[in-house]
């Protein structure tokens, strides 16, 4: 289903749309035809309770996963901001070092930022990392660990790098560790159930006439398709159309080649 995030968000919501009015429609009028108007009155006082103790339940369910989905989606955001801080920083205290040492931080902060921007967000669509950007971060590493501490004129400013350093590799693993996380199976097993059973339900109410009761029905199919949607794109950061950007890298790399 990856395809509906590759789209224009109007495109895919307008597909939804178009699907969840057309089920709407069908649903309608086939269960017209099996059950009389009055019949189906019948039920409505007992199939209101009901059906309202459903979207409760399901409504909750939905509120849970949204502010799940969104605080993953904005966290990874956040991961990808600060680790780009933390190049930032690195760089700015690079500058106390000698003039090898400076170049060679520099020269490795700028690899390790365009591994990132133009291999690792391509393979981080498909859960995966970029061995290009595991390389670059390891020589960045080396010259931090394979420095003649005696020979530094700023040891407290290398300290500090070195936890600057260590920031950096955290922030990369949580980066990679959300391009390959995702809403577990069962939960997306349960939102469907509940958004179909919703819309279902509503087909064995009757009104006198069945336009005003297709544009219910209609209104209710097309908002737990986009809320689904919705749920789907924030679980996915990483791909698609609107996937979350690399802006903060190309700071960095503006930075050291200005």
């Amino acid at each position: 289903m990856e395809f509906l995030l590759n789209w224009h968000p109007a495109v895919t919501i307008t597909l939804l749309c178009s699907f969840s009015l057309t089920v709407s429609y069908v649903g309608l009028r086939l269960v017209r035809r099996r059950f009389e108007t009055d019949s189906l009155k019948e039920n409505h006082e007992v199939g209101g309770f009901i059906f309202n103790a459903f979207g409760l339940i399901y409504a909750v369910l939905i509120a849970f996963v949204v502010y799940a989905t969104w605080s993953e989606f904005n966290d990874s955001r956040l991961n990808i901001d600060r680790e780009a801080s933390e190049l930032t920083d690195l760089y700015h205290m690079s500058k106390t070092f000698s003039p090898e040492m400076q170049s060679a931080v520099s020269a490795a902060i700028l690899e390790y930022s365009k591994s990132v921007t133009e291999d690792e967000w391509q393979q981080m669509s498909s859960g995966r990392s970029s061995l290009r950007a595991e390389v670059n971060y390891r020589k960045l590493c080396d010259i931090y660990t394979t420095v003649d501490i005696s020979k530094l004129t700023n040891e407290p400013v290398y300290r500090e790098s070195l936890k600057h350093l260590n920031d950096l590799g955290e922030m990369r693993r949580a980066r990679v560790f959300d391009s390959s996380s995702d809403v577990p199976g069962i939960i997306w097993g349960v939102l469907l159930f509940g958004a179909v059973m919703t819309v279902f339900y509503t087909f064995f109410f009757s009104t006198r006439k069945f336009l005003p009761q297709f544009f219910m029905t209609s209104g209710l199919a097309v908002l737990n398709s986009i809320i689904l949607y919705m749920i789907y794109f924030l679980d996915k950061p990483f791909v698609g159309y609107n996937r979350v950007g690399f802006e903060a890298f190309k700071y960095v790399i503006e930075l050291i080649n200005s």
